[in-house]
């Protein structure tokens, strides 16, 4: 290309002086020959144009240089890609074979922990079968041991009744044994207990009716009576004033819980709060707990037969007279309702020494020797010493020298019981 350029450019440079001679003759006159001056201006325009043509052609040699340069820099990249594109053919066709290898392998690892969840799940299923068997077997069992323990607390409750207080406590241990978390048959079991003097037995079996079913109302009461009963064996102090304070407590729990709460007696636990407050000589408290037993029961001698005492307390000997003639009436229609009603034979009794009806005491007194329980002396202990609290109340032993006697018969049994006890 570079050769054409300089070819082209010396023809034009031998073409400058014909054309000048090739030209028609005119009408004018030839000129003369050139000038020296005019020839070199000549050669001069000749040798700038043959310098611009040369400077052109070094441009086009570096154009072209440039566009080989690039052409070859294109050949190499469309090389690299092709040998690029089949480097990465052959490399994607690796990956591909090297994904499917892996591909496969998570397939079966996936397959054989479904096979192992599989096994697992058929064997948890196989053991909650099985455990469910079990459980019902075990539910249908403890529903049987459940159903008959239930079924023997009407027996103890009927031994009781009956005065039998040892035969209703083992009835109720039997209960246990099939189910120790009826909190009643603990309650049952409990209150027999402090009615046979057996105080320990009492209070843990009352305590675990109440772990088992906490704020159960007649636990509570009759709880607190267990540690009243405590606290009279104590001597004064303040321990037993701590004991008397925990017996308060349990029994006003109990009473705000169901005010119109009644032992297995039937009677109004008020009474025992009214006790309570005796013991502790505030004797305005111990009526208002008295009147509120009488009112929850009001044809029970119970609550009168002691609020006729306390009223004698205040002076008012007409008032514990008056109550006394009640406490007759609503006795001896509880001993005709209830032949072994123990508490209302010795109310009877009680009632009918106040009033000075010797004769028809004494055959109450023997009414009451003949249905104490035999397995609970401190019922004729009470007896006694309700007994010496009338004497008192009624001016000592010159205003009432009757009852002496009646009080001396009555320890004498208790003793009687008591070497029965010891040597069988």
């Amino acid at each position: 290309m570079r050769r054409w350029l300089v070819i082209t450019a010396v023809i034009l440079l031998l073409s400058l002086p014909g054309i000048a001679l090739a030209q028609e003759p005119s009408a004018t006159p030839v000129p003369t020959p050139a000038q020296p001056a005019d020839l070199q201006a000549q050669l001069d325009e000749a040798q700038r144009l043959l310098n611009e043509i040369k400077e052109r052609g070094e441009d086009s040699d570096r154009a072209l240089d440039i566009a080989f340069n690039m052409l070859g820099i294109f050949e190499a990249i469309g090389f690299l890609v092709t040998v690029g594109g089949g480097l990465l053919a052959a490399f994607g066709v690796i990956r591909l074979f090297s994904a499917q290898a892996e591909l496969q392998k998570a397939r079966e690892r996936f397959e054989e922990e479904i096979e192992t969840k599989e096994r697992e799940l058929d064997a948890m299923k196989e053991d909650l079968e099985s455990s469910i068997a079990t459980n019902a077997s075990l539910q249908h069992r403890e529903l049987s041991q459940a159903t008959l323990a239930l079924s023997l607390l009407p027996l103890g409750e009927r031994q009781y009744r009956a005065q039998d207080f040892q035969g209703a406590m083992d009835t109720y241990r039997r209960a246990l044994e099939l189910d120790d978390q009826n909190p009643v048959t603990h309650l049952r079991l409990g209150y027999v207990s402090t009615q046979s003097g057996l105080l320990d037995e009492a209070r843990y079996h009352l305590t675990h009716a109440l772990e088992i079913e906490p704020g159960f109302a007649p636990a509570l009461a009759a709880l607190g009576y267990v540690y009243r009963r405590i606290a009279e064996k104590m001597e004064a102090g303040v321990e037993r004033e701590e004991m008397l304070n925990q017996a308060e407590g349990r029994l006003l729990e109990a009473l705000r819980r169901s005010p119109k709460l009644v032992d297995d007696d039937g009677e109004s636990w008020w009474g025992s709060l009214g006790g309570l407050y005796r013991r502790r000589n505030q004797v305005d408290e111990a009526i208002r707990a008295y009147e509120r037993a009488a009112e929850v029961t009001p044809h029970s001698s119970y609550p009168f037969s002691n609020l006729a005492l306390l009223y004698m307390q205040t002076s008012n000997r007409d008032k514990m007279l008056t109550t006394y003639r009640r406490v007759e009436r609503l006795a001896r229609g509880e001993t005709q309702a209830e032949v072994d009603n123990y508490w209302a034979h010795a109310d009877l009794l009680t009632a009918q020494l106040a009033l000075g009806k010797i004769p028809q005491a004494e055959e109450a007194l023997q009414s009451v020797l003949d249905v104490a329980p035999v397995d609970s002396p401190y019922v004729l202990e009470l007896l006694a010493d309700t007994l010496e609290r009338l004497i008192q109340a009624l001016g000592g032993g010159r205003a009432a020298p009757h009852i002496p006697s009646f009080i001396s018969r009555v320890r004498t049994e208790i003793e009687r019981r008591r070497d029965m006890a010891t040597h069988g």
